[in-house]
């Protein structure tokens, strides 16, 4: 798999490159690499702001707000090309997946994630965003880059934070998708037990230690997952911190957080949890 990923990087700008130069007018504002349930490879897809529907428009012609990032009704998609890369790498992809493993659910249950699939597709893919940025001088800045798979919300969750470091619709995007990632509790509000709420305050106080080093924070998170406690924690909480530990993965180009984007997952569980003490406390003063 390894030998193919600069093949995937050749498909994946020239991909986007196609779809730039075709929509770029109309406000690009997302981009995702999109599989299909079966996980095979479908196509790179991207959705303007000018495709969604305004009050003055037909709406059966523009995207509702409410489907923004609905990757199923985005419009814009690569074209298909049996000599293209993309083409060679779908196929080569699925001769993969077929003699070896896919990847889903269990890839994100994992302590780390190490050189899976899944990870080196998405170093692939911001190193084909970088080279469209600093080599063909595209402007990416303002554009959501994340891996669409049906069913799952953490890979599209994870791709994104790996892929998009300064994007101003990545909150947005992120808010949108822990209503698909946060347990739903029909009868009773999501409740943290003191264990749970300490935990989160120690992430939160590792995270703050200055000068910030991803390394050694990945580093503490991972004493936390050591914790005779840790198991008996949320399992939001536990895929958090483990996500935090496996920042050292010894990757180039890894996908290490920064500090606001762990504060703001660290804060998303106080909104769930619609528990005001959980704020109260002076070891979260910070992150108002």
């Amino acid at each position: 798999m390894l030998e193919h990923i600069p093949l995937l990087q050749e498909a994946l700008i020239e991909e986007f490159y196609a779809l730039y130069d075709q929509y770029h007018d109309d406000d690009i504002y997302a981009c995702a690499l999109v599989f299909n349930e079966y996980l095979v490879l479908d196509c790179l897809a991207v959705s303007t702001t000018r495709s969604l529907f305004s009050e003055h428009e037909d709406p059966a012609q523009y995207l509702s707000e409410h489907d923004q990032w609905d990757v199923s009704k985005w419009r814009y998609r690569s074209s298909y090309s049996s000599e293209s890369r993309f083409t060679q790498f779908k196929l080569l992809l699925a001769d993969y997946l077929k003699t070896t493993h896919i990847f889903g659910n269990q890839l994100l249950e994992q302590h780390t994630y190490g050189q899976t699939t899944l990870e080196l597709i998405i170093t692939a893919f911001k190193q084909a965003k970088e080279a469209c940025t600093d080599s063909y001088g595209l402007n990416t800045h303002s554009v959501v880059f994340f891996i669409s798979l049906p069913q799952q919300p953490k890979v599209a969750v994870h791709s994104a934070e790996c892929l998009n470091k300064s994007s101003p619709l990545l909150n947005e995007f992120l808010r949108h998708y822990a209503l698909h990632t946060l347990p739903k509790h029909p009868k009773s509000k999501l409740k943290l037990s003191q264990t749970e709420k300490d935990l989160l305050v120690d992430l939160a106080q590792m995270v703050e230690i200055e000068p910030y080093d991803y390394l050694h924070i990945s580093q503490q998170a991972y004493l936390l997952t050591l914790e005779s406690t840790f198991m008996d924690s949320n399992p939001y909480i536990q895929k958090l911190v483990q996500t935090i530990a496996a920042m050292d993965t010894g990757m180039q180009n890894g996908c290490a957080l920064e500090k606001n984007e762990i504060l703001e997952r660290i804060e998303q569980f106080y909104h769930a949890n619609h528990n005001p003490t959980l704020l109260d406390n002076d070891h979260f003063s910070n992150l108002s």
